[in-house]
């Protein structure tokens, strides 16, 4: 496929600027040298922005939407989550996969960081759609734990990005943990890991590892390999201080923190100590929605809010947390208008009622930030494949999938009402 855009504005984050030029789409990648052939689509003097990062999802959990709606952490999981997710399957997976792909590319998202089971009924929902997906399945320390390494290995070989992925410290204890760490660095990929989440979680670590559990890990090489923590409410000063030297990202998961009663994250100290933070949605099973750009505006807000610095993030900063950031710790060519890299562009709706009016095109990153949401998306491209065509999904019947959810959910559920 061939796309020019011609005289477009699009971020500069090298340069913390938005800068006015032309570039293409070229097959799978960004180039700024003009390909031969005909245009298959052409936008001239549009916003564009490159496609939006989830660093940490459940995608399959929108199945679960509006189940438990207000209990902690703990009684959530126990009493609602985890005997539900003891009834699913690969169907159940599929579907509800596929409304979540429709979620996260109809609000700008083209890459997410999955942390789940059953991946391959997520990467048949993620193909149809046309997102990308990178799976590090969940290893929980229980009999045949090492099954989340097999399922790795097929992943990739299946043609998936993938990671590992330890799912908390109160879920893998150092007994298992160097299996697990040597298993990425033989195979060269990074660790996704839940981690400071509650302050029950807190206090489990601390009980069990001490203050210096960082260190501990380090001590067995997890910082030998990047590393995406998702979460980190309660990280200390001291754990700022060191994670800052690290190559670690922050998937800061603000809706799903509050609505749990689990804590504010402190983007403040964040940045104060060099500590690189992404944007992520959690599942929606406790978000409740994969809106990227809404978590976006509540993760700046949060951060404003609890810090008294209304300077802390310019827009283009906070742009750079939900696009970059991520991509750059992960080694990805994603997440910037540039030469190579993987063809995801967001282009948007200047005309739409969220995005006006504008004195000067640096507006529009302001909009994008706090005023915007899924309806000023217009057009997505993932690695070159146009899945958002002028606000409709290319390909899929969003109302089909919507029925069949429903459906499975009624399904589920039976076993509560019988």
């Amino acid at each position: 496929m061939k796309v020019t855009f011609k005289d477009c504005w699009y971020p500069d984050f090298d340069n913390q600027l938005l800068r006015k030029g032309t570039f293409f789409i070229d097959g799978d990648k960004i180039t700024f040298k003009e390909p031969v052939g005909e245009n298959d689509a052409l936008f001239t003097n549009a916003l564009v922005t490159p496609g939006l990062f989830d660093a940490h999802s459940h995608v399959a959990m929108d199945l679960f939407r509006g189940i438990g709606d207000d209990v902690s952490l703990d009684e959530w999981l126990n009493d609602y989550i985890w005997p539900l997710e003891a009834r699913l399957n690969d169907d159940y997976v599929y579907w509800s996969s596929l409304l979540a792909c429709l979620e996260l590319i109809r609000s700008g998202s083209t890459t997410f960081l999955d942390m789940y089971f059953w991946e391959k009924a997520t990467l048949k929902a993620a193909k149809e759609v046309g997102i990308r997906p990178i799976f590090t399945p969940g290893v929980i320390e229980r009999p045949g734990w090492e099954s989340a390494l097999e399922r790795v290995e097929e992943l990739k070989n299946l043609g998936a990005l993938v990671g590992v992925g330890p799912h908390a410290l109160y879920t893998v204890s150092m007994k298992i943990m160097p299996e697990v760490v040597e298993f990425a660095k033989k195979n060269n990929l990074f660790l996704h890991m839940h981690l400071m989440e509650t302050a029950s979680e807190e206090a489990f670590i601390h009980n069990t590892l001490g203050k210096d559990y960082l260190k501990r890990l380090e001590d067995i090489g997890f910082f030998d390999v990047p590393v995406v923590f998702a979460h980190g409410v309660h990280f200390s000063e001291e754990d700022f201080d060191f994670l800052g030297k690290k190559n670690v990202v922050v998937a800061h998961c603000p809706q799903s923190n509050m609505k749990l009663s689990s804590g504010l994250f402190r983007w403040d100290k964040a940045k104060n100590n060099g500590v690189k933070v992404g944007i992520g949605t959690d599942g929606a099973a406790s978000n409740n929605n994969l809106d990227f750009i809404e978590e976006l505006r509540t993760g700046v807000l949060l951060a404003r809010g609890v810090s008294g610095k209304p300077d802390l993030l310019s827009p283009l900063e906070a742009l750079e947390s939900a696009t970059a950031v991520p991509a750059k710790v992960l080694g990805l060519p994603l997440g910037e208008i540039k030469e190579g890299y993987w063809a995801d562009v967001v282009v948007w709706d200047e005309s739409d009622i969220s995005m006006v009016p504008v004195d000067k095109p640096e507006d529009w990153l302001s909009h994008i930030v706090y005023s915007s949401g899924s309806q000023a998306v217009k057009d997505v491209f993932v690695q070159g494949r146009w899945v958002l065509q002028n606000k409709s999904f290319v390909g899929i019947n969003p109302l089909e999938v919507s029925d069949e959810v429903n459906k499975r959910r009624q399904s589920i559920r039976k076993e509560d009402i019988l």
